[in-house]
């Protein structure tokens, strides 16, 4: 994913816009931004008022509440020579959460828990 444009270019935008030096078309070959977002950003100020970006709207949301958290650091404690598959089965016997491999796999690693690897 691409980084977001500036405000200060979004600002020199909506400014040259307003002044009549062109359509959101013009000027986005002018200032090298999409079509798309010049337009975008004109209606979003002439619309909504907004003249900068939205803010974050947070991500998806945590698998795992501190519940299930705290039922995996204790299943890693007991056994941490068990399997992702292993661990999948008991999280779900105790908590009802079911977790995919990869899920699971980057929660322990987000909570900093090691894991023996012998097969």
């Amino acid at each position: 994913m691409g980084q977001p444009y500036s405000a200060d270019l979004r600002e020199r935008v909506l400014q040259a816009y307003e002044r009549h030096e062109g359509s959101p078309e013009l000027l986005a070959r002018r200032f090298q931004v999409s079509r798309a977002c010049a337009y975008n950003w004109v209606r979003a100020a002439r619309l909504e008022g907004r003249r900068g970006a939205k803010p974050h709207a947070g991500g998806v949301p945590a698998h795992l509440d501190a519940a299930g958290v705290s039922v995996l650091r204790a299943l890693v404690r007991d056994d941490n020579d068990a399997t992702l598959a292993q661990y999948r089965e008991r999280l779900a016997a105790r908590t009802g959460i079911t977790l995919s491999a990869a899920v699971l796999c980057r929660t322990l690693k987000r909570l900093g828990l090691a894991r023996k690897k012998r097969r």
